[in-house]
């Protein structure tokens, strides 16, 4: 006891003489801001937005018009080569991302435009972030997923799971063109990055039957390697949306259905959710708000979405990102229904408790 009561006394006059020290000279409170500075240390009281009412973002609502970005990337097709490119990708950037940063569509969620021409194979790599894909044009490219290769048709809605190898490679016509969701933007906030390209291609896997790839069903013999969930087809989901037709949709979203992994009956990543929804003409759909972010990419139909204020008028092809906590609301044009695909962090914001919805007063 008497050991341990000197040694207390010790750290408290070490601590006092350090203390008197720091402090020394220290008459204003202007001297102790220089002091705090120079010692890295940060008064909570200067911090003003680090605690907010509601949540706050530099993000703002942009919309991206398909004729310009597919003019762009062809452009880029013929200025330079699939191996000095690796991939010819396209981010869309969000106006409100800071010089320093890497470009995203929202704060969490990073969204491009990738295209594939014919005879070109986009090299295997894998990294942490996760990635899917919604095919918007062409015919005749796949994407290998750790040796299982998958034919991709407009409209199919394709996974690529942290970790995993994949490459691209195009035998068709024409240019392949996709939208590209990855969770970059969180994974690089968390300062867990990795990547590896692996030199001479995917080794190559049993192909799967298109049932398994699809999702509707799943091998449980103890022996076999799961095949996993690839791809999720348009013609699938549309039938799924059809047999909500005379639904009571929900008042924000009207008709939406969500691409789940079969596996896990989770979403169809951990981090993102992806969505097909239709917009039904002469539905008046009510304004709400939520934590997460989304990206929205217009398949048919044409319509306008209204984010804090500003309205995006988009038509087939285009994409629009809402930041989180942006009010919006979805209206379609023409008394048409419109079709939507659209991805989010939503899973993110909900394991970590943080998933908040709100409609307008």
């Amino acid at each position: 006891m008497r050991l341990a009561i000197r040694s207390v006394m010790r750290v408290m006059d070490r601590s006092a003489s350090a203390t008197s020290e720091a402090a020394a000279g220290v008459g204003t409170l202007d001297d102790l801001y220089g002091v705090l500075a120079q010692r890295d240390y940060a008064p909570l009281w200067t911090m003003h937005g680090a605690l907010t009412p509601e949540p706050t973002t530099a993000m703002v609502p942009r919309l991206w018009r398909y004729d310009e970005v597919r003019a762009l990337i062809v452009r880029a097709g013929e200025l330079i080569s699939a191996e000095d490119a690796e991939r010819r990708v396209l981010a869309l950037r969000n106006p409100g991302t800071a010089p320093h940063e890497v470009a995203r569509a929202t704060d969490t969620l990073w969204a491009a435009i990738q295209m594939v021409l014919p005879g070109e194979i986009a090299p295997a790599h894998r990294h942490t972030p996760a990635a899917l894909r919604y095919v918007i044009e062409g015919s005749g490219a796949y994407t290998a997923v750790d040796g299982r290769r998958c034919e991709m048709e407009v409209g199919d809605f394709v996974i690529t799971p942290s970790g995993s190898w994949h490459e691209h490679g195009h035998d068709g016509e024409g240019p392949m063109i996709w939208l590209d969701g990855l969770d970059l933007s969180i994974v690089h906030a968390l300062h867990a990055v990795f990547v590896e390209r692996h030199e001479g291609g995917i080794p190559s896997l049993p192909q799967a039957p298109a049932s398994l790839r699809a999702g509707a069903l799943l091998p449980r013999l103890p022996h076999e390697h799961p095949a996993p969930t690839l791809v999720w087809k348009l013609a699938d989901a549309l039938e799924a949306l059809d047999a909500l037709r005379d639904a009571d949709g929900d008042p924000f979203d009207d008709l939406r259905i969500e691409y789940r992994d079969p596996a896990s009956n989770g979403p169809a990543l951990p981090t993102m959710a992806a969505f097909l929804q239709r917009l039904r003409g002469g539905v008046a759909l009510r304004a709400h708000r939520h934590t997460s972010s989304a990206v929205y990419h217009a398949i048919r139909g044409e319509g306008r979405t209204v984010v804090n204020g500003v309205a995006l008028e988009w038509a087939p092809g285009d994409t629009f990102a809402i930041p989180a906590w942006a009010l919006h609301r979805h209206e379609p044009l023409g008394g048409e229904d419109a079709l939507l695909f659209s991805f989010s962090d939503e899973p993110a914001l909900r394991a970590l408790g943080l998933l908040c919805e709100r409609a307008d007063a």
